[in-house]
């Protein structure tokens, strides 16, 4: 098992995770566009970034740049945007980055030309879903491939994507979406232009309130969300996975170095909840109403080894059956999905105003 992690960019991470099969960190200075809103990624200039990829080289850790995107706006096409790019690429090669994670396929092709000695990763919003995706990435020249978390349990597909694409497969364990969620690809691209939003003077997450509120009203999804469980990695490793992702980049340093200490010692015995990204508690809205005994899941993965769950839930219970013996009630669902209703009302109906910074 080798995982990729994401860093805080602190020398006391780096000190800590010396025990743990770390193989990659991964993040990116706050201003590029990734999936990440900048106010929530750490502080860090390129002087900081250059020292930390050098310490975690010094102990055999390789750093993955995150360009990943959804939409550039078209801005990678102009002159500046090309030049930037360009100029980002030279750096991350100066300092000695293992390699760039892409959405964009132009951006993948953009690099391989510019900068064939950074490997290439394909991103989770990029959909590899099936393995013609996966030919086509890795004729453009990709190493590596981090599939879309919503297959996390099609082992039918993991299997072939593992025989499609020799390279480094990353799966991401910890993410507590809603399953084959219709919002996905509307808050990535959301994300994608987060920056836009503050410059305007408002950012407003309608995509995270919404599935906040669908788990907090039905506590199956949060069995449904595609995560893997840390006692569940052997399942993935018979199937030809090896490689692993834990997501956070947004999570202080105690919260990253407990999800790397659980999945690296392949038991957790406290609330799943505590390791995922997505299910958690949301300012100003309060504590999550739900908690997953993440105890009393063992066996649950063993129903999806053998059953096929890529066209949806129709007609199946499997997980409903799960619920008692596994989600406990720490609050009022509905207390709690009425405070997100009221602001979810306030930006649906056209009552919520975000002033445009310099309009009169």
């Amino acid at each position: 098992m080798q995982l990729i992690v994401p860093t805080p960019f602190s020398g006391e991470f780096l000190e800590k995770i010396r025990p743990y099969p770390v193989r990659y960190l991964y993040g990116s200075l706050p201003a590029d566009p990734t999936l990440r809103s900048r106010a929530w990624l750490p502080t860090v200039d390129e002087t900081i970034v250059e020292g930390h990829v050098q310490q975690a080289l010094a102990q055999g850790i390789g750093f993955l740049y995150v360009l990943n995107a959804a939409c550039w706006g078209n801005w990678e096409f102009t002159a500046r945007g090309q030049r930037t790019l360009v100029d980002r690429l030279g750096w991350l090669e100066f300092i000695g980055a293992s390699g760039v994670v892409a959405a964009n396929p132009y951006i993948i092709e953009f690099i391989r030309s510019r900068s064939p000695t950074l490997k290439v990763y394909v991103s989770t919003i990029s959909n590899v879903n099936t393995t013609d995706k996966a030919h086509f990435y890795r004729d453009l020249g990709c190493e590596g491939l981090h599939p879309p978390e919503y297959v996390n349990r099609d082992f039918r597909l993991l299997r072939s994507l593992a025989k499609a694409q020799p390279g480094e497969i990353a799966l991401t364990v910890n993410l507590g979406c809603l399953l084959h969620c219709p919002l996905r690809d509307y808050h990535a691209n959301f994300i994608s232009h987060s920056a836009e939003s503050m410059d305007r003077g408002c950012y407003l997450d309608y995509s995270l309130m919404k599935c906040t509120q669908l788990k907090a009203l039905n506590p199956v999804e949060l069995l449904k969300a595609p995560w893997i469980r840390p006692e569940d990695l052997s399942s993935y490793e018979a199937a030809g996975i090896e490689m692993f992702k834990i997501s956070g980049r947004v999570e202080q340093l105690q919260w990253i170095l407990r999800a790397i200490e659980a999945y690296s010692g392949r038991r957790y015995a406290g609330p799943l909840n505590d390791l995922l990204s997505g299910v958690e508690d949301i300012d100003p809205f309060g504590r999550f109403p739900w908690r997953i005994d993440n105890t009393a899941l063992a066996g649950f993965l063993e129903f999806f080894e053998r059953h096929d769950c890529s066209l949806g839930c129709d007609g199946c219970n499997y997980c409903d059956g799960w619920v008692k013996r596994s989600v406990e009630g720490v609050g009022s669902a509905q207390q709690y999905q009425k405070k997100l209703q009221r602001s979810l009302c306030a930006i649906t109906s056209g009552s919520f105003r975000a002033p445009l910074v310099g309009s009169l």
